[in-house]
């Protein structure tokens, strides 16, 4: 018979202890991913705000089978409160992309720390910030925050290719998203905290899904934030008119750069963008809407009054449809430069013969922006790692691309996005499912009519789903909805598209959509003012949720 020394009895049962930690996690589907806590704090004018920050991985479990399907990497700030004080709303923030992380909204916009910053987007040189400091203008005033980093962004990851191919679609993503939400709810029993949703550019539509997603659970949303992107909560704005809208915001960018003609130019800005919208609604889209019955006159006068409004010369305008198509704006309104499409106020050199093809990439008003939305900025980076103390080896990452991986993947053909091999918007499945509306993704609700989405051949009628948004407005007659939108945006749509379509949603909806236009571009929060007045208004549009919700009982 072998006797174990008490060396070896120790480490026999540290082997074993081991294993049966290592069985305990096979055998548990749930057992909690690390989460990483520090803490901080932040001067808002005369106030000092402490908070915790919790940095960490949120499983996606298969509620059915218990399989691990991925990770949802977040970062949330909580701020302190003493015992007895009420509870905060929780707001949850993330961009579009699909492919991009919340690294630019968390470390530009709302955290409570970010990047030191010129006073305007403009001022940015090339070289991207570099100092993170405080950040007076944040969220966290009035909320607590956490910020969302889908599948496929930032830290956050599919297990492997089938459940990739699961959570890379419209529908997958939105759950994921929505499970993410009640995970971090469940955990910090935050079930009584008032709850909020904002998402930036394709994240709107991110955030309208997971809307309806959360309020078909029983779980209540007080309130949206769609920031520059999509408002589809089933109106109809007709495309000409969508088309016209299109022109103060041209008029915006044309009085900037001071293209406009003397009279025009000499005027308040906000007169001139008044004209243009008159002129845009009287003139120009009846026109659009009978283009073959102009008289040669009239295309002449309508070309002259566009250019008028917008400084392009009519060799720009598509002759077929009267109108800007393509970059024919941004390309064409300063004879040496090109606007950016993000932000018609930067301005970079024209694109040359070799270079002909537009990729965001190269836009100016994505540049001094590309090192934070990639994750290769060592300031980021050294944020996650040494601030908050989250250390991952994987790249933090972004929309375009460039990360490594053991074999291509398909690429988008060129004259779309550029030679770009792993951009995740490239393996996106946006083909709706058969319980999903047949909606185009576009600014202002101009979407397709539904799909029949009954049985074929079964003489079932068809059945028409309501947009997202709207279905999250019925099952919460409470639910407010805020519109971001920035002035110089040529990327996603104007303000007046946006007013346009809230004015044309049902009057029960209409109601509860608070819109709101600033001098900015896609990035709204790049300006130090606009960032001070999305705090205000923010603030603003949480107390009149929250009390929306108490004076008409609780959820």
């Amino acid at each position: 018979m072998r006797i174990l020394t008490s060396h070896r009895i120790l480490k026999a049962a540290a082997v074993m202890a081991a294993c049966g930690l290592a069985a305990a996690r096979a055998q548990s589907p749930t057992f909690p991913e690390p989460m990483v806590t520090t803490r901080g704090q932040v001067v808002v004018g005369a106030q000092i705000l402490h908070y915790t920050t919790q940095a960490g991985m949120l499983p996606l479990y298969d509620n059915d089978s218990g399989a691990l399907l991925g990770r949802i990497f977040v970062i949330a700030y909580t701020l302190d409160r003493a015992a007895g004080q009420p509870v905060r709303p929780l707001t949850f923030v993330w961009n579009g992309g699909p492919g991009s992380s919340s690294g630019q909204a968390h470390l530009v916009g709302f955290g409570p720390k970010g990047f030191r910053t010129p006073a305007t987007y403009p001022e940015w040189s090339s070289a991207p910030p570099t100092q993170i400091v405080d950040r007076p203008e944040t969220w966290l005033v009035s909320s607590d925050l956490v910020f969302v980093d889908p599948v496929g962004t930032g830290y956050s990851r599919a297990t492997d290719e089938k459940s990739r191919g699961i959570l890379y679609t419209t529908r997958g993503d939105v759950e994921a998203v929505a499970e993410a939400i009640r995970i971090y709810r469940t955990r910090s029993a935050a079930w009584e905290a008032p709850l909020f949703l904002a998402g930036e550019s394709y994240g709107t539509t991110r955030a309208m899904g997971v809307a309806e997603a959360l309020e078909t659970r029983r779980t209540h949303v007080s309130g949206v934030v769609l920031i520059s992107g999509d408002y589809d909560a089933g109106q109809s704005v007709p495309e000409a008119l969508a088309t016209a809208l299109q022109v103060p915001a041209f008029t915006a960018a044309a009085y900037y750069h001071k293209r406009l003609g003397p009279d025009l130019q000499a005027l308040p800005r906000e007169q001139a963008l008044r004209r243009a919208l008159e002129w845009a609604k009287s003139d120009y889209a009846p026109a659009l809407e009978r283009l073959s019955a102009l008289t040669p006159a009239q295309r002449a006068s309508l070309l002259e009054s566009l250019k008028t409004f917008t400084g392009i010369e009519a060799r720009y305008v598509d002759a077929k449809s009267l109108s800007l198509r393509d970059g024919a704006f941004t390309d064409n309104l300063l004879p040496d430069k090109a606007l950016g499409r993000y932000d018609t106020r930067m301005v970079s050199p024209k694109r040359g013969p070799d270079n002909p093809i537009w990729v965001p990439t190269t836009d100016p008003s994505i540049l001094p922006m590309l090192d934070i939305m990639q994750g290769t900025s060592a300031p980021v980076i050294r944020y996650l790692r040494e601030t908050l103390q989250f250390k991952d080896d994987l790249l933090y990452a972004g929309p375009f691309g460039g990360a490594f991986h053991p074999a291509p993947l398909n690429a988008v053909a060129p004259q779309i996005w550029g030679p770009y091999t792993d951009w995740m918007a490239m393996r996106w499945n946006r083909a709706d499912t058969a319980d999903q509306a047949d909606r185009t993704q576009r600014p202002g609700g101009r979407s397709r009519a539904n799909a029949a989405l009954g049985p074929a051949g079964h003489g079932s009628p068809p059945f028409k789903r309501p947009a997202p948004l709207r279905r999250a407005m019925e099952l919460n007659p409470r639910l407010l909805v805020m519109n971001v939108t920035g002035r110089y945006d040529a990327y996603i749509g104007s303000c007046a598209e946006k007013d346009e379509a809230v004015a044309r949603s049902d009057a029960s909806v209409r109601a509860r959509v608070r819109n709101a236009c600033y001098d900015a571009g896609h990035m709204v929060y790049t300006d130090i003012a606009v960032r001070q007045a999305l705090q205000r208004d923010f603030a603003g549009f949480v107390h009149e949720a929250t009390s929306s919700a108490i004076s008409g009982g609780a959820h």
